[in-house]
């Protein structure tokens, strides 16, 4: 195997890589694929690490000390200057649940295992990404556990005598079937977790092995890069972040910058494109790029208190990120990756001390709970939203054996309330309401998922799911003989966006908004018809606004940082949505003589702004997930009132 050289192109690939990356944590709609940088960089790094250690190993030469100093020198001296300027900075302008959660994620990026603290972070009312500023070194971790593995496998496959490249090439093909699995069914695992991300690095093995045959003909070695080059820029337009992923559309991104890797260099593309000192340069810069922009952002978000980046602010960020990137490059990573400007043992009490520097800052955040005298009574108020949710405890998801009871103990199963990810936080005013007619009621829930029959929401990963979920339901309901009043709940606005996950069933001929409207009627229509069968009464519950942003947390912000946020947001056209959706849910329900449809947004609403806070605590725990205090105190005493006049009218318990 010939000797590992320098090629320029592989730094304007890198350049290809960060940008879009940068641009779309900036807010680039027009470029909604942009994420995708990642899986390039995945590649680039498994081409570069194989082939160091395949030349190595070919000559007798691979050594474990030497290799992890390289990989040392190269990754963790710019990262330990980010972790502790990053940290620091939080716990000054940042609550104390981020400041605390920023100093954990910093141990994990330690570690080398963030990915795995943000995998176990994730769930409904887990901190949004907007506020995470460590969030981007899950990659760092996953290249990072790739290294880990991959020298000793690849030794041990040497010293055996196998074939190298053949078992690289079912590896990858291994790798990837089990991704495409993962995305479907666990995309959190997925997203995050080496498993899923090792045929993305492979692919770059599998280049490195020389398992390809090389281009012959000056047609191939300039056609493929090129197709390389428009399979990229494809894929930063063409993909979006709310499809499975990676799953088989990140074969796109992948396989152009294997293209681009494996024309070697020496196309017009390579030449006049990717080798140029613009593209040169950025890829230079491209860790200490990668390293900083997302920290930036977040940090203007936190301080700025806005769940979204303004395009002058988003300038400043960019611009701001060249700079600590240049300076990143210059007076860190150069220095260290010298073994004459840093000998060994003066780089390992630099970076000792480094570790250090970050591990302090971090552990006393974690200590002091990120330092919790800094923020007000009131803001602690607002924040408590955060952790106001303990009807998900009470009644867990998709326990249909263990249902969710409520009402009278010993009372007859007498009411079913099933719906989506808002049906938990109704537990008080349901148990409130059977209770006081000595009757036992039952609730479930799942998802993204109200009891919509034979519709789907097409994309969202949740179609077998909740498919399996609403059998389930009608099932329950053959064994509840006594059962007399079937409650539906959801967010009906979200099932009526037409984009990015166009809502569908069986007739359905086309996804557009239009269309969705029909399936979503012919979906209520048959779902009450099934339910009027079984001779039972149905209340259809409307839904409410969300707030589209993480209103505990900014609002705590605004106490922290005095940017005086009012405690209402416009919601001009969420209502528009909401009385579309009275319109179609009260048609379907007058077609149905035991059926009936209560509004719920002008709870939450007046004229065209909804509020965000009730007795100076937050509506909700999130961005339209309600909380108890919420429930209790603004919802609970109409909906009540609302729903005992409806039960009298279908003449019901």
């Amino acid at each position: 195997m010939s000797a590992l050289k320098y090629r320029a192109d592989i730094d304007g690939l890198r350049a290809l890589a960060v940008l879009p990356v940068i641009l779309f944590h900036a807010g680039a709609s027009w470029l909604p694929g942009g994420f995708v940088g990642v899986d390039i960089f995945f590649v680039i790094s498994g081409y570069l690490i194989s082939s160091i250690i395949l030349r190595e190993v070919q000559a007798g030469e691979f050594s474990f000390l030497r290799f992890y100093e390289r990989r040392i020198r190269r990754i963790i001296p710019a990262l330990l200057v980010m972790l502790l300027v990053t940290v620091a900075l939080f716990q000054i302008i940042a609550l104390p649940d981020q400041a605390q959660e920023a100093a954990e994620s910093a141990i994990a990026a330690l570690l080398s295992v963030s990915n795995f603290y943000f995998w176990r972070q994730s769930g409904y009312f887990a901190p949004t990404a907007e506020f995470l500023p460590l969030l981007h070194t899950w990659s760092l971790a996953v290249e990072e556990q790739f290294y880990l593995i991959f020298p000793v496998l690849i030794l041990g496959l040497w010293k055996l005598r196998l074939p190298i490249k053949w078992l690289l090439v079912i590896g990858t093909l291994i790798a990837f079937a089990a991704s495409l699995w993962l995305s479907i069914n666990k995309p959190s695992v997925a997203y995050y977790l080496l498993p899923a991300r090792a045929w993305e690095l492979a692919i770059g093995a599998v280049i490195a092995a020389g398992a390809v045959p090389r281009l012959r003909g000056s047609l191939l070695n300039e056609a493929v890069p090129a197709l390389g080059v428009a399979m990229i820029l494809f894929s930063v337009f063409y993909i979006r972040s709310d499809m499975i992923f990676p799953g088989w559309v990140a074969l796109i991104p992948c396989l152009g910058a294997a293209m681009v890797i494996h024309a070697n260099g020496n196309s017009w593309t390579a030449r006049r494109i990717l080798a140029t000192r613009p593209m040169v340069f950025i890829g230079f810069l491209s860790y200490s790029l990668y390293l900083w922009h997302w920290p930036i952002f977040v940090s203007s978000r936190v301080y700025l208190v806005s769940h979204r980046i303004e395009p002058a602010v988003a300038l400043a960020g960019i611009a701001t990120t060249f700079i600590l990137a240049w300076i990143s490059w210059s007076f860190i990573e150069r220095p260290f990756r010298n073994r004459q400007t840093m000998p060994q043992r003066r780089m390992l009490r630099v970076l000792g001390g480094g570790l250090v520097a970050v591990a302090s800052i971090a552990g006393i955040s974690i200590v002091m709970n990120g330092f919790l005298s800094r923020l007000s009574e009131q803001g602690h108020a607002l924040l408590a939203g955060t952790t106001d949710t303990a009807h998900y405890q009470l009644c867990p998801e998709r326990t249909l054996d263990r249902a969710c009871r409520f009402g009278s103990p010993t009372g007859p199963v007498r009411m079913m309330v099933v719906g989506d990810s808002q049906t938990p936080a109704l537990y008080s005013v349901f148990d409130a309401l059977a209770s006081s007619n000595n009757v036992q009621g039952i609730l479930l829930w799942h998802s993204a998922c109200p009891l919509m029959d034979g519709a789907w929401r097409d994309g969202d990963g949740y179609r077998a799911s909740c498919f399996a979920f609403l059998e389930n339901v009608f099932q329950k309901i053959e064994t509840l003989p006594e059962l007399e009043l079937v409650v539906l709940v959801g967010s009906w606005h979200g099932q009526l966006e037409a984009s990015p996950h166009p809502l569908l069933d069986d007739e359905s001929h086309e996804p557009t908004p239009e269309d969705a409207r029909r399936v979503f009627s012919r979906s209520i229509d048959r779902t009450l018809n099934k339910l009027e069968e079984k001779d039972l009464a149905t209340i259809i519950l409307g839904s409410f606004p969300g707030a589209g942003f993480d209103v505990p947390r900014l609002l705590a912000l605004s106490e922290l940082n005095g940017a005086n946020i009012p405690h209402y947001f416009d919601a001009s056209d969420a209502i528009q949505v909401q009385i579309e959706i009275d319109s179609l849910l009260q048609t379907a329900a007058q077609a149905h003589y035991r059926s009936a449809y209560v509004t719920l947004w002008d709870i939450f609403c007046f004229q065209t702004s909804c509020f965000l806070t009730v007795a100076g605590k937050s509506i909700y725990a999130d961005g339209g997930h309600l909380t108890a205090s919420s429930v209790k105190y603004l919802l609970s005493p109409t909906l009540l009132e609302r729903l005992r006049t409806v039960l009298k009218k279908l003449e019901v318990q």
